[in-house]
């Protein structure tokens, strides 16, 4: 890395810790609470395994396939194997900040921009309100910040049609899809195809070509096993109203200008649809706007003023459009228009860099940035009303009360910070000034969004109290599982668990396997689970000895079942009940029940009167029913991907493993290859032909993973061949 730019790199990670960190223990306090919390910390900690399965979510579940495990993402398997820590997880994402301005710099800079326009660059990109908005949106913060590389290999290729570019491309967008979050790169890949071809018109065709067959080579690792489980998971299509779900109504625009204009920060409550203030949070700072109005009217700057238009104009969820895009192919896998302001953000920052760099027109632009100040000030005293009428007249008092009260930050800020802003310019101060005011504006935001949970109570003995209470009671998380019901435990549950090695019921993923999520009843963002109280038989065929809840209406539902035995209320307020019929997660069936197909197998798991877990087992494919010897588990040894047991039978028999069929597991017994059955609508099984001793083994290692590593090699063969000819010439 050349100088400048690494003296940039440096800079930009300072103003990412001011931003994100500055005052915090990073030792302990995870920055960006929510889905960081719930799911992107733990799971990087996993990925660090490579791992393909994952044991401890849902039934067990492909790790490769959960894009936002980021599996096979170098920095992140770098980082949190060098700092296996909330130390190292907190590195990590500040790391990718300060990629994200570096990226964005060095575009810039392509773009003949001097070396202090482009810095400001980049410093607005790190900053935008989709980075910021996202933070504990981990895998979409780390998708984003490869966009500006990717553009810059393609204006490299546009300008001299090499194929050392266009590769180096196709390697930036890799890592993006790498990175976990698939939507965050199609969107981006969307501007990176218009560009393409605005600055190299025809060559954009091979360079498009070029750049998407190292994408797929060497990111084939995680694409193929996606293809391998689309087909099993519920997540190979979405309803209309998911898909338009999580839009940007046009009056919230305003919040480019009136940070707090949709609620959510400083005390206020949030007035976004559906509560999510992350998804529509568009504040950038004022003096990226400023600057964007000065950018001279050149063909560059028209390509980057329309891709901010046609971005912002996607993240509005009109209705015609989304239901003419709900009709392409792969774009339609995805929700939230809003997410379009990553593109945005993009575009305004460049436009900023240009303006800086040229810095004309300031009279009137700082007085129609000043008028449109003053409007949404005026107009956010009514916005709630606009944004969504379905709201209490309590609650618009309370905006109002909390809001519109000089000097609420609500008011004071932007206005301090337009005339900062506005100083500087017209008092010439230098620009480095202008960064440190524009740092401000934006930090004064940026940690009104999200708290930093503290992670001490995840490690070793001082683990969360209910988990420590639950091993006081004798849970074996190698033979049974715990089950969290409500919003407060699901979320918090099913990941974090991987730190404990619990093995859940519950998961908040976005990969449910399809015969799973139909079984349990649980829907896509994981709840639903009081539903599944009164289905003891289900909890006990899937080795459920703990069902958690928080909330008193979970602890009802439970309750009234009148199935489950209360234990107590552990030492943090969850009540635990334990489940007095459980079955061990490894047992010999007694029965079993043929089912012809999935649905005959879920009626008959469904129906409590026709399936006793401890009596019968339903196996799809079976002509008849079949009873069976007992046998017995003598020693046994698990690991994620091996599980293998010495056992005894008196004749044939039919061991249950209660872990999700998947079909890259296969089965040996006594060193012969033998048949897994779907046993029980959607775990495995295995038939013990003779009485004896017999060793049994499973193993996982699908097809997917062997042809995704033979493409990934020689996608970097293919790419060390350019790059080594290029030194030879």
């Amino acid at each position: 890395m050349k100088r400048p730019a690494l003296v940039a790199f440096l800079l930009y990670l300072l103003s990412a810790w001011l931003l994100h960190a500055a005052g915090l223990n990073l030792a302990i306090r995870l920055l960006g609470g929510g889905d960081a919390y719930q799911a992107g910390f733990p799971a990087k900690l996993f990925a660090t395994t490579l791992s393909p399965w994952n044991p401890y979510v849902q039934l067990g579940q492909y790790t490769f396939a959960n894009t936002q495990f980021q599996p096979f993402y170098p920095p992140g398997l770098l980082v949190l194997s060098l700092f296996p820590s909330t130390f190292g997880y907190n590195t990590f994402l500040l790391l990718h900040y300060a990629l994200a301005g570096l990226f964005c710099y060095l575009l810039c800079r392509h773009f003949h921009l001097d070396q202090t326009s482009s810095f400001f660059g980049g410093l607005c990109f790190l900053a935008t309100g989709f980075l910021t908005g996202h933070k504990g949106h981990q895998a979409m913060v780390t998708a984003s910040v490869w966009l500006p590389l990717i553009l810059l290999f393609a204006a490299r290729h546009a300008a001299s049609g090499r194929l050392r570019d266009a590769a180096l491309a196709g390697l930036a967008v890799a890592l993006s899809l790498l990175a976990g979050f698939p939507q965050v790169t199609l969107y981006g890949l969307l501007l990176v195809a218009a560009f393409w071809f605005f600055r190299g018109g025809r060559r954009a065709v091979v360079g498009l070509a070029i750049c998407g067959l190292f994408a797929f080579l060497l990111s084939s690792l995680q694409l193929f096993a996606v293809a391998d489980t689309l087909p099993l998971i519920t997540r190979q299509s979405l309803s209309f109203t998911s898909f338009s779900q999580n839009f940007l109504p046009s009056a919230n625009l305003l919040g480019f200008l009136v940070p707090n204009v949709l609620g959510g920060l400083y005390g206020v409550p949030s007035y976004a649809l559906n509560g999510e203030l992350v998804e529509v949070f568009t504040y950038c700072g004022l003096a990226p706007l400023l600057l964007a109005l000065l950018a001279p009217r050149t063909r560059d700057v028209w390509f980057w003023v329309a891709a901010l238009a046609v971005s912002l104009f996607l993240t509005l969820g009109i209705t015609a459009v989304q239901a003419a895009l709900f009709k392409v192919p792969v774009y339609n896998l995805f929700r939230a228009p809003a997410r379009h302001l990553h593109e945005a953000g993009l575009a305004l920052s460049v436009l900023a860099a240009y303006g800086l760099h040229h810095r004309r027109r300031l009279p009137w632009a700082t007085g129609l940035l000043a008028i449109s100040l003053a409007a949404a000030l005026y107009a956010a005293f009514r916005l709630p009303v606009w944004v969504s009428p379905t709201l209490t007249s309590g609650q618009i008092e309370v905006w109002r009360a909390i809001s519109t009260t000089w000097p609420h930050p609500t008011l004071l800020y932007p206005v301090l910070a337009f005339a900062a802003t506005a100083a500087c310019f017209y008092l010439r101060a230098p620009r480095w000034l202008l960064a440190a005011v524009f740092l401000l504006d934006v930090g004064s935001v940026s940690r009104s969004i999200y708290d930093n949970p503290d992670t001490s109570n995840l490690y070793g003995a001082d683990r969360r109290a209910e988990v420590s209470f639950l091993f006081e009671e004798g849970l074996d998380p190698q033979t049974h599982r715990i089950l969290p019901l409500d919003f407060p435990l699901f979320q918090t549950y099913p990941l974090l668990s991987m730190m404990y090695g619990l093995s859940v019921a519950n998961d908040y993923t976005p990969m449910w396997m399809s015969r799973y999520q139909a079984l349990t009843g649980f829907d896509l963002s994981g709840s639903g689970g009081e539903a599944l109280a009164p289905q003891r038989q289900l909890l006990s065929a899937f080795s459920i000895r703990y069902v958690l809840a928080r909330t008193p209406a979970s602890a009802y539902a439970v309750r009234r079942t009148r199935l489950y035995k209360e234990i107590a209320l552990s030492p943090d307020g969850i009540t635990v009940f334990e489940n007095p019929t459980v079955l061990p997660r490894f047992r010999f069936a007694k029965q079993l029940l043929p089912a012809a197909d999935f649905p005959a197998s879920r009626a008959l798991l469904l129906n409590p009167t026709r399936f006793d877990p401890d009596r019968h087992t339903v196996v799809e494919g079976l002509s008849a029913p079949e009873t069976l010897a007992p046998g017995a588990i003598l020693s046994q040894k698990t690991a994620n991907n091996v599980l293998s047991w010495t056992v005894e039978t008196s004749g044939r028999a039919f061991l249950i493993v209660s872990d999700t069929w998947f079909p890259g597991w296969t089965a040996t017994v006594d060193g012969q290859p033998a048949t897994i059955h779907i046993a029980n609508g959607c775990v495995r099984g295995v038939f013990v032909p003779s009485p004896g001793r017999h060793e049994i083994r499973m193993s996982f290692w699908p097809r997917s993973l062997t042809a995704g590593l033979l493409a990934t090699a020689l996608g970097l063969l293919l790419l060390a061949l350019i790059i080594c000819k290029r030194k030879l010439i």
